[in-house]
């Protein structure tokens, strides 16, 4: 807005918006991850929070509603510059296990994006763990990265697939992102692990 450059920002860091949404009596301050590699330009990912089947009367999300449902392009937002020191760093080759569980995908999705960038051919495992196919962020990027990237390899875990949901083609395994998974899978335990997810995750 003001014609000078985005501050830079290291893969795993987040964004602090200050919202002013309709209805609410003061702005709101909410948090999103930065889900793409550094670049010129930012990118949040911000899923619509519905009411669950616990609490179906609830309503929904009052941030992410405003997110999807109002905010246009050309709209102008308060955002702190990035921030955070969950994040990857660009200038080590160690292998790393990055595991994401459902909209915790989007720093670890950073750190991945980043990692292709780079043109390092870094050992990285990717877990994504989600419900179903519904939740399943990023679906195509994730194809094309496993298939472009012989040093990256990505596995999707459903934990309730459902009826429509391919094993194979859809997702790799039936279950949670876990350890018994990664005794299976992964070649020693020489890794530096990022995790962000839900809490029982």
């Amino acid at each position: 807005h003001d014609g000078k450059p985005l501050p830079p920002y290291l893969p795993g860091q987040y964004l602090t918006f200050q919202l002013r949404v309709p209805g609410a009596d003061k702005p709101v301050v909410r948090c999103y991850s930065l889900s793409d590699s550094p670049a010129e330009a930012y990118r949040v990912t911000v899923k619509k929070v519905l009411p669950g089947p616990d609490a179906p009367d609830a309503p929904p999300g009052l941030c992410s509603t405003y997110f999807n449902d109002h905010v246009q392009v050309g709209d102008i937002l308060d955002v702190k510059a990035p921030s955070g020191h969950f994040v990857l760093s660009t200038t080590k080759t160690t292998p790393v296990v990055l595991i994401g569980g459902g909209i915790g995908i989007t720093p670890v999705l950073s750190m991945l994006n980043a990692v292709c960038e780079s043109g390092l051919k870094r050992e990285v495992w990717f877990f994504l763990g989600v419900r179903d196919g519904t939740e399943h962020l990023m679906r195509d990027q994730l194809r094309r990265i496993q298939r472009e990237y012989e040093n990256i390899q990505v596995r999707v875990c459903y934990s309730r697939p459902a009826g429509g949901d391919v094993q194979g083609r859809d997702y790799d395994y039936e279950g949670f992102v876990g350890v018994d998974l990664f005794k299976e899978l992964l070649p020693s335990n020489n890794y530096e692990f990022y995790v962000c997810g839900p809490p029982p995750m």
